[in-house]
């Protein structure tokens, strides 16, 4: 689809919304035989594992997965970066968890031998533990990119598999989500805009459900423990667009599908982070909000992931 397709679509979707700007967008169609899963949830064991990655780069961009979920990726503008990867929303249940490191060109069209990236993959006993530094840390992998002198690559990949043990087994993408794959490329591009035109412009009008976004974060909360009342301070700061912030265009993107093709999203074509951002004029602060949706395979709805 091109660029000025795009564009139109997002005119068409954006005027409608503010045509029907009176009715609050209906964002408390919750299919809850999903949101079911996740109320009340009992745990396998007493375990509070986490498990994250200490990612140093220099001279490169990178994208990382864990089992086909983002973890990190990193294309803006500056020559180093250092980031400690937090993996429990993308470990969905104990056993072998899959991980993809992709490196790229910070400049030119292949990685030179500048170009220097380790990952260390840490695990915490009991990331609940504040007072104690989450029970100690092990180091479970280390891995540096290998120098290159002769070889001219456009990128280099690196798929792996480590063990993990989490007392958890979130399984509704596997039992709802359908196959992105199987659609009309454009059919699900107009419906994936029109979510993502929703969402931008209930965050922009402060129309956001808290009720909504704690009953669908409650997937993510199981995953790193986190309290009602954690829940609910999230779903606050979710709400609303901070003081001094303002919503850029969501234009110039690319779709993104994940974990077999049944997670979506819209990325920025120019720098890969998410498309609806929104940045603050007078120091310059850029800030981005994720947004990863599925489709219901039996009804056809759609919810956030």
């Amino acid at each position: 689809m091109s660029s000025k397709t795009i564009l139109s679509l997002c005119s068409i979707l954006l005027l409608a919304l503010v045509a029907n700007g009176q009715d609050k967008v209906n964002f408390e169609q919750v299919d809850t035989e999903i949101t079911d899963h996740y109320k009340d949830y009992e745990y396998l064991s007493k375990k509070r594992p986490g498990y994250y990655l200490q990612v140093n780069s220099q001279n490169c961009y990178y994208e990382i997965q864990t089992n086909e979920l983002v973890t990190g990726s990193y294309f803006l503008e500056f020559p180093s970066y250092s980031v400690r990867l937090p993996l429990n929303m993308q470990i969905l249940k104990s056993g072998d968890q899959k991980l993809s490191i992709k490196v790229f060109p910070f400049k030119g069209d292949t990685l030179t031998n500048k170009v220097n990236i380790d990952v260390t993959l840490i695990h915490y006993p009991d990331i609940t533990d504040l007072e104690n530094d989450f029970g100690g840390s092990t180091i479970i992998w280390k891995w540096e990119m290998p120098k290159s002198e002769t070889l001219k690559l456009p990128y280099f990949e690196l798929d792996t598999v480590f063990k993990a043990d989490v007392p958890y087994e979130i399984n509704v993408l596997d039992d709802y989500a359908e196959d992105l794959s199987k659609m009309d490329r454009e059919d699900l591009l107009k419906e994936v805009l029109t979510e993502f035109v929703k969402k931008r412009e209930n965050i922009i009008n402060k129309n956001e459900s808290k009720s909504y976004l704690i009953s669908h974060i409650k997937r993510s909360s199981i995953q790193i423990y986190a309290t009602n009342e954690e829940d609910e301070d999230l779903a606050d700061g979710m709400i609303s667009i901070s003081k001094g912030k303002e919503a850029q265009p969501l234009e110039n993107f690319n779709l993104k599908l994940l974990y077999d093709n049944k997670i979506v999203t819209l990325v920025n074509s120019e720098n890969k982070m998410p498309a609806i951002f929104f940045t603050n004029p007078e120091i310059g602060a850029r800030s981005w909000q994720p947004y990863y949706i599925f489709k219901n395979k039996e009804t056809g709805t759609w919810h956030m992931w």
